[in-house]
């Protein structure tokens, strides 16, 4: 993955604790910047976090990432918004796993506060190619609708409706889910109980696929049991013990693995390996639940074994 240095050169507060921030790439350009990309900025030296792509320069010089400031959180989004205009940081990436999908059908959209940036990115290609889609952006009020603004510029008519929870009400999540034509499309980015609502609510969609990114861990393995397990290496036959308080990334480096990660929440996706045997208890948020039942590949960082050994390809 390549890395590059970049220069924060603006930083503008859109809402209460959300800031937007552009980095002017001081090495060369980035490439590869497409709706659904996020990039990973390093903070510290152990803390490095990832962010969502919202308006970039084609030509790859500069890009922008807007984040919520979390007072409980876990630590990056304070770091962010401590950056002042000239600090540099390094930045890893981009990686995409929430990309647009190539399709004629209708698409709807549903972002749930800072989740909008990628659906944002989303909507601005389906609305330049002249694609069927709808767009839900849900907050809690108008001042947490940083986007709000950039939806109104494209002048999108009725495919676009914001909510706000303190005048509007409790949103019909499942009732939009209910109107999704057949074989259309779902990209949904949000808080946790949003997406689960999402999932719930689209088990009776007609053919068509849900997309989905998380933000923050799912919070269904906060207090998941830890069982032990073994882990092969495929190429020289290698067996290694994963306890119950450890991880197979911390195990593989502690033998000399080289594994690149980045999150360490199973949230990015870097630390992607394949599987070539055993049944995998996944619990990253990158990989749909069509991918995590092929038990191919898993996130070494989060996910572990249901099977007593998993022969991973390294």
């Amino acid at each position: 993955m390549s890395s590059h240095r970049a220069r924060l050169i603006e930083k503008t507060y859109l809402g209460p604790d959300i800031a937007d921030f552009r980095f002017q790439i001081l090495d060369g350009h980035i490439a590869c910047l497409e709706p659904g990309a996020h990039v990973d900025v390093r903070l510290a030296p152990d803390l490095v976090r990832q962010y969502s792509l919202w308006n970039w320069d084609p030509e790859g010089q500069w890009f922008n990432i807007a984040v919520k400031r979390e007072l409980g959180g876990r630590g990056g989004s304070l770091a962010m918004h401590k950056l002042s205009v000239g600090d540099e940081v390094e930045i890893g990436g981009p990686r995409n796993h929430f990309a647009l999908a190539e399709t004629t059908s209708h698409i709807t959209l549903i972002a749930g506060g800072i989740g909008v940036t990628p659906i944002l990115a989303m909507v601005r290609e389906l609305h330049a190619s002249g694609a069927d889609f709808r767009v839900f952006y849900l907050v809690r009020s108008q001042d947490n609708a940083a986007m709000d603004q950039h939806f109104r510029r494209m002048d999108l008519g009725e495919r676009y409706r914001l909510h706000c929870d303190d005048t509007d009400g409790l949103f019909d999540l499942a009732g939009v889910m209910q109107t999704v034509p057949t074989g259309g499309d779902v990209y949904a980015c949000g808080p946790e109980p949003m997406l689960d609502e999402v999932l719930k609510a689209g088990s009776g969609l007609r053919g068509g696929a849900i997309h989905f990114e998380r933000f923050a861990p799912a919070a269904a393995f906060a207090n998941a049991p830890n069982d032990t397990f073994e882990i092969e290496l495929q190429s020289s036959g290698k067996v290694l013990t994963v306890g119950p308080e450890e991880t197979i990334l911390g195990v593989l480096r502690e033998h000399g693995v080289q594994i690149e990660f980045g999150c360490s929440e199973g949230l990015c996706g870097t630390c992607m390996v394949d599987v070539v045997e055993g049944e995998v208890d996944h619990r990253d948020g990158v990989l749909s639940p069509e991918e995590q039942e092929t038990n191919a590949f898993l996130c070494v960082c989060v996910s572990r074994a249901k099977s007593e050994r998993l022969v991973l390809r390294l």
